[in-house]
């Protein structure tokens, strides 16, 4: 059955559940960082672990491309395309980074709050909300085993901007919709990051820590292509094991994760188009991006309010229930709202498309789409 085939035959819930594993997912990897330093996850990154590992932020992304690129059919419109990835991503984003400066800091910081306030990585770190990423805030977390960094998960946010405007640039040119063009594109793309980082010396990937940002701009890609040739592509069980068989050997290689990002779209889509039955918690709202901005400030705080249990389980066990509860917050109270503006964007016309069957299956997200 083509992956066409699976949406017009119903909403496929495994989206859902996707998403949500994956943010926490993340949190859970974060842990061991949070709980003893840089080093204290470099086991995680090195064979055979490595494999799973490094999956779960390609996923994300593979997830992201095969879903944004419903939104882009959708509309039909880049300018309005991007509107809609900024009403998504921005909201949230600007609530979280106000939070954690105006909040999270000065509860936590250990200097006094004149100071903190008047201190330049105060003010910068509101960049965040447009994507210059800035990790630190005056004072904080200085005595935690991760230094200082109050939310290390924003990393992924320009390369999910990146990838939202090399599929608009797409558009426009008119490969987007051209599954022969697409393809010769997103090829040209794979061996021109491969080619840029052998000139670096760059493409025997260090086995000790998270896969280069451009693998995840390709996995984006291999999911856009997924979605662009959705009627000609069969997903089978069998397939799908295969490739997540070959995701895992490519993610443990040094060379092999350039290669990778077909496979592990595939097994992504795969996974999106079952139908568990849909749980209350997760028919409630979708908490990926709130699980996704919040996870690291959560457990940064616990790390340092309990400096005598920085246990990587105890730190999963204390914040993910309290990062749950503001993922909650974050959906109920800005996110969802935020979205009832779509309609401002994307017009009319842009809300009919919605209704294509072969959209059923295709509620778009960030988050991570990304990361």
């Amino acid at each position: 059955m083509s992956i066409e085939e699976r949406f017009a035959n119903g909403y496929t819930s495994g989206f859902d559940y996707l998403r949500v594993v994956l943010a926490v997912a993340v949190l859970c990897i974060h842990s061991f960082a949070v709980s003893y330093g840089k080093a204290g996850e470099v086991f995680l990154f090195q064979p055979p672990l490595r494999g799973l590992i490094t999956f779960v932020l390609p996923a994300f992304f593979a997830l992201s491309g095969f879903l944004v690129s419903a939104s882009l059919l959708r509309t039909r419109n880049v300018a309005r395309f991007l509107g809609l990835r900024a009403l998504r991503l921005m909201p949230a984003l600007a609530v979280e980074v106000t939070l954690c400066a105006l909040l999270l800091g000065p509860v936590f910081t250990t200097l006094p709050l004149a100071s903190y306030v008047s201190d330049p990585q105060f003010s910068t770190y509101f960049l965040n909300i447009v994507g210059h990423i800035q990790y630190l805030l005056p004072g904080l977390f200085r005595d935690n085993p991760y230094y200082q960094a109050v939310n290390v998960s924003l990393w992924t946010i320009p390369y999910e901007l990146e990838c939202y405007v090399a599929l608009a640039v797409l558009a426009v040119i008119g490969f987007v919709f051209r599954p022969v063009l697409l393809i010769g594109v997103v090829v040209i793309a794979q061996l021109a990051v491969i080619g840029r980082d052998l000139m670096r010396g760059a493409t025997d990937l260090p086995m000790d820590g998270a896969l280069p940002g451009r693998i995840l701009l390709l996995s984006f890609l291999a999911g856009v292509v997924l979605f662009v040739c959705r009627e000609h592509i069969k997903v089978t069980a069998p397939r799908a094991i295969a490739a997540a068989v070959v995701s895992f050997v490519m993610l443990n290689l040094p060379y092999a994760p350039y290669f990778a990002a077909f496979p592990i779209a595939y097994v992504t889509v795969a996974i999106g188009l079952t139908r568990p039955p849909k749980h209350p918690f997760i028919a409630s709202g979708d908490y990926s991006y709130g699980l996704y901005l919040y996870a690291f400030p959560v457990q940064q705080t616990v790390a340092h309010l309990f400096p005598q249990h920085r246990e990587w389980y105890l730190n999963i066990a204390l914040a993910l229930p309290a990062t749950i509860l503001l993922a909650v917050f974050s959906w109920h109270a800005v996110e969802k709202h935020a979205l009832k503006l779509k309609g401002l964007i994307a017009g009319k016309s842009g809300n009919a498309r919605q209704a294509k069957p072969a959209m059923v299956g295709a509620r778009v997200s960030v988050a991570g789409d990304g990361r």
